[in-house]
């Protein structure tokens, strides 16, 4: 019988082993949830994975306390860290073995380590090494949602040339939350299909598309709508800018997050609970006019009273 090298061995030292028994009745769970964060690791290529307790949660098939009194004892342990970057946790493994360390382990020799560093130095002087890319936001929405590396690289060939070729100016996270529900509900879509989506979203506000994709996922549709700028109560206030404390420079974006609105400007980000229309109503100008007609000291000073109300 022919013996094949084992690749990609998952690897637990023994301290560690002894660290999980001595937690008495827990030892089943630690292990089993450090042998989770492992495998993504090398599925990863990292020490320190993408695995957030929802994410979790769906791979192991726990329930979510289980998953976080589990994960808190690994942390009291000192075997893992959690490290938040933005909205994702990234679990990172202190005792995680190199794959020197494995092939040692395994019995690859050392001559056979050199003979092959040989055969490879040539190549790597030849050509030069490519940088490790970045994943974007969709593909970390999709990874967290358990769809294959193989359809995540479909869907990469089909989103990344329209982004190029076309310069779209789209919300990532609205959009990501839609292909991740194409996923789930197995809706079929191309090239055609998404260049359609992205016109539609094009250089409307954050808050306009999100708008329109969750309610299409709501309501189960297989298609989003989104109104014309012309009839959009938002669209007609990007270049506006607002005379308050500060000024605000020329309105870019509007998003709303946890119950405020967004307001991205060129020189700031502000949030606020008042409506947008409202804000501009009252406060909003376009620097064309105040070129020509500056406001007065007086009409300033009430303007800046009733900012400070709000």
């Amino acid at each position: 019988m022919e013996l094949h090298p084992i690749e990609d061995a998952i690897i637990i030292h023994p301290h560690l082993l002894q660290k999980f028994m001595a937690q008495g009745k827990e030892f089943a769970n630690l292990l089993a949830l450090y042998s989770f964060y492992l495998y993504h690791a090398k599925n990863q290529k990292t020490n320190q994975p993408l695995a957030t307790d929802e994410f979790t949660k769906k791979g192991m098939n726990w329930a979510i306390d289980r998953v976080k009194k589990t994960k808190k004892l690994l942390k009291e342990l000192e075997v893992i860290e959690v490290v938040q970057k933005r909205k994702y946790s990234y679990i990172h493994l202190f005792f995680i073995y190199t794959k020197n360390k494995i092939d040692a382990i395994f019995g690859k020799s050392k001559a056979q380590s050199d003979k092959k560093k040989e055969n490879t130095e040539v190549k790597e002087k030849e050509v030069p090494k490519t940088p490790k890319k970045e994943k974007t936001l969709i593909e970390l929405a999709l990874i967290h949602n358990f769809v294959s590396p193989q359809r995540i690289e479909k869907i990469r060939a089909i989103v990344n040339p329209l982004f190029q070729h076309y310069g779209y100016k789209i919300n990532l996270t609205a959009l990501s939350k839609w292909l991740v529900y194409c996923e789930k509900k197995n809706i079929t879509y191309g090239k055609t299909n998404m260049k359609n989506w992205l016109d539609k979203l094009n250089k409307q506000t954050s808050l306009e598309q999100k708008e329109a994709i969750f309610t299409a996922i709501n309501k189960g549709w297989k298609d989003f709508y989104i109104e014309k700028r012309l009839d959009s109560p938002y669209h007609h206030l990007l270049g506006q800018s607002l005379m308050l404390d500060k000024e605000c420079d020329t309105l870019l974006d509007i998003d709303y997050k946890e119950g405020k609105y967004y307001y991205i400007f060129k020189n700031l980000t502000m949030h606020s609970s008042v409506i947008p229309p409202k804000l501009f109503a009252e406060y909003g100008y376009q620097k064309e006019e105040i070129k020509k007609s500056p406001i007065v000291p007086s009409v300033l000073e009430k303007i800046k009273g009733a900012i400070r109300r709000f």
